[in-house]
């Protein structure tokens, strides 16, 4: 008995990534980025620089004209803990906290 299997690409969604904002973690610009990620067929991509939101402003804006789904967020320290936690946004509110987060 023969059996049919589909095969089916897994989608790759970078949750990581990070631009010249996070200083010395980093090379390319947001620009760079959304436009890498649209050239490798990306549905998505987040920037979640370290300790900020510097670079999403233009990072979103170069997502969306290069047809890729931006993901927003940061990648920030922890007290007392070793390593980093990333932060991605949901929605509107989750953006709202990130910044409130960040600025205290």
């Amino acid at each position: 008995m023969s059996r049919a299997f589909t095969t089916r690409r897994a989608v790759y969604v970078e949750l990581r990534a990070r631009s010249a904002f996070s200083f010395l973690q980093a090379a390319s610009l947001p620009e760079e980025l959304a436009e890498r990620a649209a050239e490798l067929g990306y549905k998505a991509i987040a920037l979640a620089d370290a300790d900020g939101v510097y670079g999403i402003p233009r990072f979103v804006k170069a997502a969306r004209a290069a047809g890729v789904r931006p993901i927003v967020g940061a990648s920030v320290s922890v007290a007392d803990l070793e390593g980093r936690i990333v932060l991605l946004c949901e929605n509107a509110q989750g953006w709202q906290g990130l910044c409130e987060l960040l600025t205290e």
